[in-house]
């Protein structure tokens, strides 16, 4: 139903703004920064290997690559619970990383260490035994040849039927340990979080199982965990993007101000809402984010969160996703640089 005239929506119009969205989403930019319309070569921090063939997608992923400049993508497990069972490790990663030649890198825990914070958070404790596994199989992870602990979350809400709510705090002892952990190795941690500076109803539409209908603030445990080792570096994944329009910029500014060892990727792609994408009308970074990006230039990543599969880039299409391009294309030339491959390779030692 039409909101506004409490009717049914005109087909025609609705169209109309279809096209004019995929228009401004889809194409490369005309306008806007000095690198406007070209492909600029970028690290990608965020990726994921998605249905199972993990060499089917890989195969994939190197399509894309080739497609849109990707220097090198950085690959993960996603973020898990206890009560998961798909089996997404980093020792499916190895293999195929190994062979690419270095364009594949890889980040381990979201499979097995996220589980474990889960579990303990859901229990109520951490016993000695969870902590002497946790944290050997931490050293592992590195051991192996990750570049870092990821993916890992504190707040990880449902979309849909089957897909996990997902949440602990982020200073719960176990997030703390991986941070002492990553630090002595001189790794990153990378964090998927929903931003809830306070406590707050879920939004209407999220208002289903297992959601919680009031979701907890988080805010302040992500700053105990920034504080409590300054030399962990912490990447804030899915900047741009988001399910409640809490991530502002002047939230990050805040945060970004206090916490030097706070980093964040950027994730561009339209199912997040549009309180919180950076990008205008035909790719035009907006006004506040342009700044915030001005203000902290050594800070942003670029972290597309690109899923493919045997099956297709997304899903099970090979449609090539080109707003990481536009956008990179409307920044500023010098931002560009280190959002693009700069910020990456000396964060991750690349």
């Amino acid at each position: 139903m039409d909101v506004l005239s409490g009717g049914r929506p005109d087909k025609r119009r609705l169209r109309k703004k279809a096209k004019k969205a995929l228009s401004a989403c889809g194409n490369m930019g005309k306008s806007g920064g000095s690198m406007a319309g070209k492909l600029i070569p970028f690290i990608d921090v965020h990726a994921h290997l998605m249905g199972g063939d993990f060499q089917g997608a890989a195969e994939k992923a190197f399509y894309l690559m080739d497609k849109i400049k990707i220097k090198q993508m950085i690959v993960m497990p996603p973020p898990q619970t206890f009560n998961q069972n798909i089996g997404d490790t980093i020792e499916n990663y190895f293999s195929i990383v190994k062979d690419s030649n270095g364009r594949l890198k890889a980040l381990g825990g979201g499979g097995t260490l996220n589980p474990m914070i889960m579990r303990a958070f859901a229990e109520g404790s951490v016993s000695d035994q969870l902590l002497n596994k946790f944290v050997e199989r931490a050293h592992e992870i590195i051991e192996m040849g990750a570049i870092g602990f990821g993916e890992m979350t504190a707040e990880h809400i449902s979309k849909r039927e089957g897909h996990p709510y997902v949440s602990a705090p982020p200073d719960h002892q176990l997030f703390m340990k991986l941070s002492d952990i990553a630090a002595k190795f001189n790794v990153p941690i990378d964090l998927h979080m929903e931003a809830v500076p306070r406590e707050m109803e879920i939004p209407e539409k999220l208002k289903f199982r297992p959601n919680p209908d009031i979701l907890k603030a988080n805010i302040p445990g992500l700053s105990n965990l920034l504080a409590h080792n300054r030399g962990a570096k912490i990447i804030w994944c899915h900047l741009g993007w988001g399910n409640i329009g809490t991530r502002t910029p002047d939230l990050m500014r805040e945060l970004l101000l206090n916490n030097n060892n706070l980093f964040m990727s950027i994730k561009l792609n339209k199912s997040g809402l549009r309180e919180v994408f950076p990008m205008g009308m035909g790719g035009i970074i907006r006004d506040e984010w342009l700044a915030l990006f001005k203000e902290f230039p050594d800070r942003f990543m670029i972290g597309s969160d690109v899923k493919p599969s045997a099956r297709g880039i997304h899903k099970d299409s090979d449609r090539i996703p080109k707003m990481t391009s536009k956008f990179l294309g409307n920044l500023p030339a010098e931002l560009a640089k280190k959002f693009a491959t700069e910020n990456a390779e000396r964060i991750f030692k690349l």
